[in-house]
């Protein structure tokens, strides 16, 4: 039984490979910093045990897939420094276990899906230096387990939420770069942060 792969740095290349879906036990998938292109697979949606999977730093492109969402043991997605594009599908609003999603670095556009507001595990959540549209939506002050915003350069809007000044466990809050005109920023008074 196969239930860690870790090829970090590997100088890969070639596209990912859809039958890694059955591999049943398979629950770490991390193929960071190689030269993977191509899709990810939408078979991956099918994953039963995974819990992480890092594709930072390749040369993906597409979309991601909107069957990702069905993998309700997934902790952490990182596709992180890719050349992905198009809309975060709706339905990774149903990842209930998901506590790192880092959308960084990439080509997505459109807004924050409202089934955003489902991810109340979450507590790393990274969508800077993207093409997204709309304003920071106010469900991100509901997700009470947060530690680590960074919406640098994302393509989004101000305000920021007053919500946002709420979440006891953010310590490391980085905004950036906002389109649309100059808001006044909430009070931060009540929190300690590591990076401000």
């Amino acid at each position: 039984m196969c239930y860690c792969i870790t090829l970090k740095g590997q100088n890969l290349s070639g596209t990912l490979p859809p039958e890694l879906v059955n591999l049943r036990y398979l629950q770490n998938l991390d193929l960071s910093r190689n030269f993977l292109s191509g899709n990810i697979p939408r078979e991956w949606g099918s994953m039963e045990q995974i819990q992480n999977i890092s594709l930072l730093a390749n040369r993906l492109t597409g979309s991601i897939p909107k069957e990702l969402g069905n993998i309700s043991t997934l902790t952490t997605l990182t596709v992180e420094d890719n050349l992905l594009s198009g809309r975060i599908p709706e339905e990774l609003g149903n990842l209930s276990s998901i506590e790192r999603l880092f959308l960084n670095s990439n080509y997505f556009t459109g807004e924050l899906p409202p089934s955003f507001a489902n991810l109340i595990t979450v507590k790393e959540f990274r969508i800077g230096d993207n093409n997204f549209s709309g304003k920071i939506p106010n469900f991100i002050g509901e997700w009470t387990l947060l530690k680590n915003l960074r919406i640098q350069a994302s393509g989004l809007e101000g305000p920021i939420p007053a919500s946002i000044t709420r979440l006891a466990s953010l310590s490391d809050l980085r905004i950036s770069d906002l389109r649309g005109p100059v808001t006044p920023i909430p009070s931060f008074a009540n929190q300690s942060f590591k990076n401000l």
